[in-house]
């Protein structure tokens, strides 16, 4: 059973989104409303402030019409602000901890917010490997072009690699594209069940019954 490679993603996956302190984004919201200057009406941009946990920046930007300077703003901030809090994973991370096969972590964002968030649920350590994709970089691969480098760099085949995400448009059609194991996480959202995933899950424990119940089928 070890022979499989579990790619896990971050937010909504490990980590609940709602669990990072609003407080967090003050200076980011701040900056972005100083920039505005009438592009986003008032109650729009208050509409996005209450996304922007939970969405990247680039997609929140995209989303609501920000402005260059807008996002030139949000982009100082987010690789310049010194983020620091306290944060829990979801109550069943120990299960995945327990899990079998190679695992991997890799989160989208602004490399500064995720690593702070990575260095307070202190969990890389239970990962093979942590990549962070980072939405700034001029040469941005994107989830698909990673789990595809991550696949070759284990000499691993698509049926070995299970990728395990909450969001249909982003890690799961980038694994499915390639072929691989999708594993949809929908935390009591059933609007988020679309892309196809091979399975859906609430929890790790169903992770597990899943992994266990396939490899025992394979072997």
């Amino acid at each position: 059973m070890n022979d499989i490679i579990l790619i896990f993603d971050l937010d909504e996956t490990i980590l609940p989104a709602s669990a990072v302190p609003d407080s967090a984004f003050d200076s980011l919201c701040d900056a972005i409303r100083k920039a505005n200057k009438g592009t986003v009406p008032d109650k729009k941009l208050e509409k996005a402030f209450s996304e922007i946990k939970y969405l990247a920046i680039d997609v929140l930007s995209e989303k609501y019409g920000f402005s260059k300077a807008m996002d030139a703003a949000a982009k100082k901030v987010l690789t310049t602000y010194d983020f620091n809090f306290e944060l829990e994973t979801y109550a069943d991370y120990p299960v995945l901890k327990k899990l079998p096969g190679t695992k991997i972590l890799v989160t989208s964002g602004v490399v500064n917010l995720q690593q702070a968030k990575l260095d307070a649920l202190q969990i890389s350590a239970d990962f093979d490997e942590v990549i962070i994709d980072d939405i700034f970089a001029a040469d941005r691969p994107g989830k698909k072009e990673i789990f595809s480098a991550v696949a070759k760099k284990y000499k691993a085949e698509p049926e070995q690699v299970w990728i395990i995400g909450d969001n249909p448009e982003a890690e799961i059609n980038a694994g499915n594209e390639l072929g691989m194991i999708t594993v949809l996480r929908v935390n009591g959202d059933e609007t988020k069940i679309a892309g196809e995933p091979s399975f859906t899950i609430s929890s790790f424990d169903e992770l597990k019954t899943i992994l266990t119940t396939t490899q025992k089928i394979n072997s």
